[in-house]
């Protein structure tokens, strides 16, 4: 088998959120998922009471992440979900293989991680934590969105019927699209903003409140979190802070890379 990654060194700053910044380090493995290094940093997770669009489960907490991480740029597509599992369970087969995989149970997602994680032993593969998502969604900015105050369908696949206050509203969409068709976060992540939900390693519940180090939330629960909102949810549920339950079969999913 060829060697799996190979490294390389971008020619573009990456805002660590304590006010330094470095080099984005991108590395690439077989089936073409691309990875973007994560710095270890401090940030404010969640949304004040105040903040538009504010929901009780979003408790703003400080959270420090002690280490890097490699990311992936995009969600996981059909083309990349295809390599190894026999079938993509979707309701839009026609948009390609290029697209989010999405409509995934859980269960299934551990499976795919797992089976990857054999094919490419130099790495160890894993869901981002639900801090990691949101730190990497973020991407050093404080607001609502990385694009700002409000979203637009020129930013993000998102229905736009619901919107921020002092927002304008835009039409909903006809389904998920192609991976990395709209502009990145400053960190260099796309689609962290609608077409399709992510599942994250934890399960849902509540914030642990004050200052935290590496959360990785309950130990046990019903749901597991998903982020990010998706095409045929609103544009207030893509909101870096936003938290939902996976109650169906609804999720798409990135993927952390880790060194063995």
């Amino acid at each position: 088998m060829p060697k799996l990654f190979a490294p390389v060194v971008l020619a573009a700053l990456l805002w660590s959120g304590q006010g330094a910044c470095s080099e984005l380090e991108q590395v690439t493995n077989y089936l073409g998922m691309t990875f973007n290094k994560v710095p270890a940093g401090t940030f404010m997770m969640g949304s004040a009471p105040d903040a538009p669009g504010h929901e009780p489960d979003e408790i703003r907490r400080q959270v420090t992440l002690t280490e890097s991480f490699y990311l992936q740029t995009t969600p996981v597509t059909r083309g990349q979900w295809l390599a190894l599992v026999d079938g993509v369970p979707s309701a839009f087969p026609e948009c390609g293989d290029g697209c989010p995989v999405d409509g995934l149970r859980p269960e299934w997602v551990d499976w795919y991680i797992n089976a990857l994680s054999e094919q490419d032993p130099e790495w160890d593969y894993r869901l981002p934590t639900e801090a990691e998502w949101e730190y990497a969604a973020r991407a050093g900015t404080e607001g609502p969105y990385y694009t700002g105050n409000c979203l637009t369908h020129q930013q993000a696949n998102v229905s736009g019927k619901s919107v921020l206050p002092g927002c304008e509203s835009f039409p909903g969409s006809d389904g998920p699209g192609p991976v990395a068709q709209y502009a990145p976060n400053p960190w260099g992540f796309h689609d962290m903003l609608g077409n399709a939900w992510e599942l994250c390693a934890d399960w849902y519940g509540p914030y642990e409140k004050g200052p935290v180090t590496d959360p990785r939330g309950p130990e046990e629960g019903r749901h597991r979190v998903i982020r990010g909102g998706s095409w045929h949810f609103q544009a207030i549920h893509a909101r870096a802070a936003n938290r939902f339950r996976a109650i169906s079969d609804i999720a798409g999913f990135r993927l952390v890379a880790v060194p063995e």
